[in-house]
């Protein structure tokens, strides 16, 4: 099997340009050290990739390229995960037998701070840019998001996409049947986590929910961050260079 651990880096625009310019910041190559080592632990290569795939679009929906670029068959499985994530667990992801593609659901995104964003993103009309709105516009009347399987009481299914593990089947199957993410951009002006969660809505794709300690955000921790693999985000990004070698990311030091 090849394996392949994928970040990439394209420098942040506009208000959020004190994240990080032209050369990686410092909170970007932790994440890119910690993503390194547990590459090697698994035995799978890693690329950090800079290039434009869709250059007349929002930066961040090129994380999408190991789906649309055929250039990536050559891995069995590619694990995308973010720049902005510490990982701790030795544990192989690889190891976990899934379908099309392993996913987190974000647990507690319809709660609370978060809840209230969620709502006024995917509640209203489609002229409002309104998600669940486009989703009908794409997919008929009838649809909505499916629930999640693990955690069953949440309002419906939402896969954060800091981290997603692809067979090289699932990439082939969006490329089939992903709607166009340039429909997407016109519609919704979002970023590719809402475009993914719209596209694996289809009863298509086999979704493997991996569970939340693969990618435990802030508002989830209990205290500490308390995942295999914590994200870090907004500006929670600035702590991660140094907690990088503690307990909370494998590191190597030879």
């Amino acid at each position: 099997m090849k394996n392949l651990v994928f970040q990439y880096y394209i420098p942040y625009e506009m208000g959020d340009n004190d994240m990080g310019g032209v050369e990686l910041p410092e909170w970007a190559r932790a994440g890119v050290r910690s993503a390194q080592a547990y590459a090697k632990i698994c035995g799978a290569e890693h690329v950090l990739d800079h290039d434009r795939y869709f250059e007349h679009i929002d930066p961040r929906l090129d994380s999408t390229k190991i789906l649309f670029d055929d250039k990536w068959d050559e891995y069995d499985h590619i694990l995308s995960i973010d720049l902005d994530m510490l990982i701790a667990t030795r544990e192989n992801i690889f190891d976990i037998d899934i379908g099309d593609v392993a996913m987190v659901h974000e647990v507690g995104v319809h709660d609370g701070a978060q809840g209230g964003w969620m709502r006024n993103v995917m509640d209203v009309p489609l002229y409002a840019r309104g998600i669940i709105a486009y989703g009908k516009h794409l997919f008929g009347k009838e649809w909505m998001f499916p629930k999640s399987i693990l955690y069953p009481n949440e309002r419906f299914r939402y896969l954060n996409g800091g981290l997603q593990l692809w067979s090289r089947e699932g990439r082939q199957k969006a490329r089939k049947y992903f709607k166009s993410i340039d429909n997407y951009v016109l519609h919704t002006r979002y970023t590719e986590q809402m475009y993914i969660n719209l596209q694996l809505s289809q009863s298509v794709f086999n979704v493997t929910e991996l569970d939340t300690t693969w990618n435990r955000l802030p508002y989830q921790w209990r205290g500490k961050p308390d995942g295999k693999i914590n994200h870090f985000f907004a500006r929670q990004k600035f702590n991660m260079p140094q907690l990088e070698k503690t307990e909370l990311s494998v590191w190597d030091n030879s």
